[in-house]
């Protein structure tokens, strides 16, 4: 598949014009060091083999698979944000969140064992609000294998309360305009004599930066986020009811 900016979508490319265009990108680099050649653990190892081999006589060792792609990045970027290098969750704490926000994951495909989680939080009654450009049938609605009655009546257990397509890459646009609206409503309900919605005390003690976010999100237009978000207003207006609802969040997430 190749990007075709002006479709704004992928389109299928033969492989001989594949190879022919990878061959003059790559001839035309200053230095063989300027490329960088990801690929996925998930690949075979006669695969790997192969690529790791293709890189190196081209002149580069610059192949960082999946894992530590993300963890190079989240070891940076992490610490930065919220102030450790991995997540701050166990799985006993599914057990008492009030919702679940998912971004970009897609555990039926790629980590199965945390379906059994979500499949408990759902039957609890936890929202669970998925944000994925990629449809993917187990967090739609999933058939417990540990399930004797699901097994035996081919039943099965809707996952996501909600389920927002969003744009490729369009993750923290969603996240903008969550933010927003909620600085949009605080601010509306200080108006009117109340107490705002943010948990202030929380923010003081826990966070740095929140007048540096706000006046970055307040300047951000609605526009902005909706077009590079693909979503509708509407619904980022229901993630943030079921998100001021709740006490106890989890906020999970599969990208860098």
């Amino acid at each position: 598949m190749i990007y075709d900016a002006a479709s704004d979508r992928y389109r299928p490319i033969e492989w001989e014009e594949a190879f022919v265009l990878i061959g003059k990108q790559l001839n035309a680099l200053e230095s063989p060091h300027q490329a960088e050649f990801y690929t996925s653990g998930r690949a075979s190892n006669e695969s790997a083999f192969l690529y790791q081999a293709f890189v190196r006589a081209f002149g580069t060792n610059n192949f960082p698979d999946c894992s530590n792609m993300c963890h190079e990045a989240t070891s940076v970027g992490l610490p930065e944000s919220i102030g450790v290098g991995k997540g701050t969750v166990t799985l006993e704490d599914f057990d008492h969140c009030d919702a679940i926000f998912s971004f970009g994951h897609n555990p039926g495909t790629n980590h199965p064992r945390m379906m059994t989680t979500l499949h408990e939080a759902s039957r609890r009654g936890t929202p669970i609000v998925v944000f994925n450009p990629f449809k993917e049938r187990a967090l739609e609605k999933f058939a417990a294998p540990q399930d004797p009655i699901e097994m035996a009546t081919f039943s099965s257990t809707e996952i996501a309360s909600a389920y927002h397509q969003v744009r490729t890459g369009g993750d923290l646009a969603a996240l903008k305009g969550m933010m927003k609206s909620i600085f949009e409503r605080d601010a509306a309900d200080l108006a009117s004599g109340g107490p705002g919605v943010l948990d202030r005390a929380f923010i003081a003690e826990h966070t740095l930066g929140i007048d540096e976010l706000r006046r970055d999100v307040e300047a951000t237009s609605w526009d902005d986020i909706l077009h590079y978000s693909g979503l509708s207003r509407a619904s980022i207006e229901s993630a943030v009811d079921v998100y001021l609802k709740a006490r106890n969040v989890i906020y999970a997430t599969a990208w860098v």
